[in-house]
């Protein structure tokens, strides 16, 4: 258990979720078995926990929740913690016991102590940001945030393709691998172009492609791939890169043309974000440890 300072006062953090306690917020303003209850009833708050689940929750069930908003702002409409989590609700948990009290993702804790008071919303934000800088580091807060951008702008290249008008093959030739993914037809071969896009800007970037890559250094496997063990000034350029690939898929280059273009640009984009002696150093002490 962890905790984080807002207002002066204690507020508890799951270990193992990062959920914060929002019966510890609403302690600074009043009661919690009032509070809570007030909040969750809002049409502002139903709306919100449908978004968050929507995009957090792969199992969330939208069609049964609509009632929960179509009823939310009457006078006579409650609802309760048990009430969403019995919904399937991911966003928000009700503990019992030493550390008991409904805890909430971070986005929902925020939400809430908004709706409390403006003061009580920027103590939250700002304990919260100050906590995940003492745990991680505002350099790993960044090459965090860096990284995930990468991988949202990857579905700028994976999902391209799919706008591509692909031919219809009957029957693919017969596999001579074990290793062969069925399904349909066009999106067996959307998936082999989008993959080859990968495979160029990694090679562009590094040289290799990640095939190539967890050959000679499985060792490095456990980090997942390729961009968990690249530089802040990397993940700049990959990200640059994925850009651009996505808008030569538009203009229909092929592959040749593309790595040409992605390699002229890498060269030319790295030394750009790597602007400072200190960067250069960094990229060449990660380069030296990793090996590539």
């Amino acid at each position: 258990m962890k905790n984080m300072q807002v207002a002066g006062q204690k507020v508890r953090i799951d270990s193992d979720t990062g959920y914060i306690c929002i019966t510890d917020i609403s302690k600074l303003k009043g009661q919690p078995s009032a509070l809570i209850p007030a909040w969750l009833r809002t049409r502002a708050t139903i709306k919100f926990i449908a978004a968050w689940e929507t995009k957090h929750n792969p199992d969330f069930n939208t069609l049964e929740f609509e009632g929960i908003k179509n009823q939310a702002g009457d006078n006579t409409f409650f609802i309760y913690a048990k009430d969403l989590i019995s919904l399937g609700c991911k966003g928000i948990v009700a503990t019992r016991g030493k550390y008991g009290g409904t805890y909430c993702a971070p986005q929902w804790a925020i939400h809430f102590a908004n709706w409390l008071d403006e003061e009580f919303y920027l103590e939250t934000l700002d304990s919260y940001l100050q906590l995940r800088e003492i745990y991680f580091g505002a350099d790993e807060l960044n090459h965090r945030f860096v990284r995930e951008l990468s991988a949202k702008n990857y579905t700028l290249i994976t999902g391209g393709k799919g706008l591509e008008k692909i031919p219809h093959v009957p029957s693919p030739p017969t596999s001579k691998t074990k290793a062969v993914k069925k399904g349909n037809t066009r999106e067996q071969i959307r998936r082999r172009l989008s993959q080859f896009d990968a495979d160029i800007i990694n090679l562009a970037l590094w040289g290799m492609t990640a095939m190539t890559w967890r050959t000679k250094f499985p060792d490095q496997e456990h980090h997942g791939n390729m961009r968990n063990l690249a530089t802040n000034e990397e993940l700049q350029v990959l990200n640059t890169l994925q850009a651009q690939t996505r808008q030569l898929q538009k203009e229909q280059y092929n592959q040749e043309e593309k790595l040409q273009i992605l390699l002229a640009n890498a060269a030319e984009l790295l030394p750009f974000y790597c602007d400072t002696p200190e960067k250069e150093k960094a990229l060449i002490k990660r380069r030296k440890e990793r090996g590539w």
